[in-house]
């Protein structure tokens, strides 16, 4: 085990001694360029369960817990030339206090590794991004781990095949990678092309591809993938309804062993004069459940959520508020209801843009679910975030 550590430590270490002796060697050379950005975070967050504890949950997992994270990035870019581009970025967390699990590398390759694992203090760093990419006129090649981004709605994306996140994770808003080849053609009138290959650990192959082209004055886009165990075709859409914002998505998943799956989702959001901003959002997944149970809860919180069921619900509606108090000042409310399951989440936030550098936000969340034939506060949660960026 030791020795696999030092391993994966060498490959990061190797990685970032190559990045800081290729600038040092070619920097002065007119047609390389290097820049390096990123941030550091530092997220205390207090949560409380109001949960009994059950043979398949124990005690100690529904205490309340006082977890303090500081989360670091760092976004690495050469440039070669007019046509090649090298993207390195690292992800470092340090967590101390009540620890939360930390999710293992997704990729076909694990790049992550634990540089300390303590009872109540961690270190891990994983390569988040890794990836080369050759440009000339209309096409793009880009090989490596990168994020492929195929989503159109601002909530719940069904096409996003490659980064389907959970919502309630503000956390984490780069989302993972993928480790994949990518190959994109861009076309006349804002059409593209795209393919993408990513081999995988388990399991068959992903190949999927993609058509965007603009119509009437709107975006579209039309996709298709044989996706592990699935068979999936689906478009999405994006343009105006006067002069509110109209988004879409829906996906067809055809599996052979598993209950297809139909998957559809649409937003409208509006910019007032007076400056509030709403946003309304609807989800239909055939795959949801229509009756209460404290099983939504779980799957909700601890990501058990995919490209193919993004809600424990069958209907799913979102609604988000915000208004600038002042210029740096923001405030902000969002509430989602999970029909038939009776699930409701809360959560208000209001952010302070201290400089171009630093922000501060204040965030809250709240879980309640029909449990026992009445609607409980099951979780609650207060985030205070920290950012610096550099």
């Amino acid at each position: 085990m030791e020795k696999l550590l030092v391993i994966r430590k060498s490959r990061a270490l190797l990685i970032l001694f190559f990045f800081i002796n290729f600038y040092k060697i070619h920097g002065q050379n007119s047609d390389i360029s290097f820049s390096v950005n990123g941030y550091v975070k530092y997220l205390p967050s207090y949560i409380d369960y109001n949960l009994k504890p059950l043979t398949w949950i124990p005690a100690s997992l529904l205490e309340s817990q006082s977890t303090h994270l500081i989360h670091n990035r760092l976004n690495m870019r050469g440039y070669f030339g007019n046509n090649l581009t090298l993207g390195i970025e690292l992800r470092n967390r340090i967590m101390f206090g009540d620890l939360q699990p930390i999710q293992s590398d997704p990729g076909w390759i694990d790049m992550s590794f634990y540089v300390l694992d303590k009872p109540k203090l961690i270190f891990h760093s994983m390569v988040d991004r890794l990836w080369i990419k050759y440009q000339k006129n209309k096409l793009e090649i880009n090989i490596g781990r990168q994020r492929v981004n195929w989503g159109v709605n601002t909530i719940w994306n069904s096409n996003d095949l490659f980064n389907a996140y959970n919502f309630i994770d503000f956390d984490y808003i780069e989302r993972p990678g993928s480790d994949v080849v990518r190959i994109i053609y861009t076309g006349d009138n804002l059409s593209s092309i795209e393919f993408v290959f990513m081999p995988t650990s388990k399991g068959r192959n992903v190949f999927a591809g993609m058509y965007r082209f603009n119509k009437l004055g709107y975006d579209f886009q039309i996709i298709g993938a044989d996706y592990y165990e699935d068979i999936v075709i689906g478009g999405g859409w994006a343009g105006n309804i006067l002069k509110a914002g109209f988004k879409g998505e829906m996906s067809y998943f055809i599996n052979k062993y598993l209950d297809n799956s139909f998957s559809l989702s649409s937003s409208v959001d509006y910019s007032f004069k007076s400056g509030y901003y709403l946003l309304l959002s609807y989800l239909y997944n055939s795959q949801g459940r229509n009756s209460p149970g404290l099983m939504n809860f779980i799957n909700l919180t601890d990501n058990e959520l995919s490209a193919r069921n993004l809600m424990p619900s069958k209907n799913s509606y979102l609604l988000q508020i915000s208004k600038p108090i002042s210029p740096p000042v923001n405030t902000s409310l969002t509430a989602m209801y999970g029909a038939g399951i009776n699930l409701v989440y809360l959560s208000p936030s209001i952010s302070y843009d201290v400089n171009s550098r630093i922000d501060l936000n204040l965030i809250g969340q709240a879980f309640f679910l029909e449990n026992t034939q009445k609607l409980e506060n099951l979780m609650r949660g207060v985030y205070v975030q920290m950012k610096y960026s550099f």
